[in-house]
């Protein structure tokens, strides 16, 4: 199921950043005036997504700190 090229275009700034917060780096990238973030199709990218779904506990302040983080970057790529 996995391969090296493939990836997962993530509109979602909250599912991004719960990817991010479990060490899982996007690629921004610009498709026309969006900003879609790219996870590698790993099995591990979809256990994460499946576990988002399911509602998960996390630290709070590292989740928003990491959401910030993704926004600035976004933001700044849409500039």
């Amino acid at each position: 199921m996995e391969t090296e090229n493939r990836k997962i275009p993530i509109l979602d700034i909250y599912q991004a950043a719960f990817l991010v917060h479990n060490e899982i780096e996007p690629v921004l990238c610009k498709q026309g005036s969006r900003v879609v973030f790219e996870f590698p199709g790993t099995e591990l990218v979809f256990e994460l997504l499946d576990e988002y779904n399911r509602n998960p506990s996390i630290r709070l302040l590292d989740f928003v700190g990491r959401l910030r983080r993704l926004r600035a970057q976004m933001l700044s790529m849409r500039g």
